[in-house]
């Protein structure tokens, strides 16, 4: 079986931290697999409404090159104005129907356009 590698990011890292000292028993890579489950079954629960294209794009534009922080996603709607993409009135409607969503909601919007 070939050995898997990841790159350890600060969250990972943060991570393995908290799991140092647990012992050999595989517990930062269990801690991880559990968590990624928890990611998923969040997003599998967490409804969407279906996006134009021009919406995708408009999303697209806001976390493009982004690293999604609570700050990213807290100011989604926000920054969905400053955008070049779409028309102003399609921004405005984006940007109020994004307002509603929770943190979840926004996070799931993210991950439907699969970047």
């Amino acid at each position: 079986m070939s050995r898997k590698q990841i790159w350890l990011n600060p969250p990972l890292e943060r991570l393995a931290e908290q799991c140092t000292g647990k012992g050999r028993d595989g517990t930062f890579s269990r801690r991880l697999g559990d968590i990624v489950e928890r990611y998923e079954v969040l997003m599998k629960l967490t409804m969407v409404q279906e996006l134009s294209d021009t919406e995708k794009m408009i999303i697209g534009e806001v976390i493009c090159g982004s690293v999604i922080t609570p700050t990213t996603i807290r100011h989604m709607s926000e920054s969905i104005m400053d955008c070049a993409t779409g028309t102003k009135e399609e921004r405005t409607v984006l940007s109020k129907a994004i307002k509603t969503l929770s943190m979840t909601e926004r996070m799931a919007v993210i991950e439907s356009l699969g970047v």
